[in-house]
């Protein structure tokens, strides 16, 4: 199981995810969809923590990481969490913008 709750991350002031809850149980198959830009790569990437998260939690599993705690804190939880999770790098440019 898939639990992210309340889960924020901004650029230089731009907030790209505002305070996201998603739960996906073990088994299910779920499609993240929507434009460019709308954060769909962002949360991925929180998920595995290649970016971190500004706050909220993140559990996979029995593994949970407090995005409001410091990372450093927490490396033995994401390296347990990173042999869980799996993140294919791809890039089709399927639309011309």
């Amino acid at each position: 199981m898939i639990v992210v709750e309340k889960l924020t991350k901004a650029f230089k002031g731009n907030q790209v995810l505002k305070g996201i809850d998603l739960r996906i149980e073990a088994g299910e198959v779920v499609a993240i969809i929507g434009p460019s830009g709308s954060g769909k790569t962002t949360l991925l990437r929180c998920l595995n923590l290649l970016e971190t998260p500004d706050s909220g939690r993140i559990k996979v599993g029995d593994i949970e990481i407090d995005g409001t705690r410091s990372m450093n804190q927490q490396q033995g939880l994401i390296r347990q969490l990173r042999q869980q999770v799996g993140f294919v790098f791809q890039n089709f440019n399927l639309f011309p913008h």
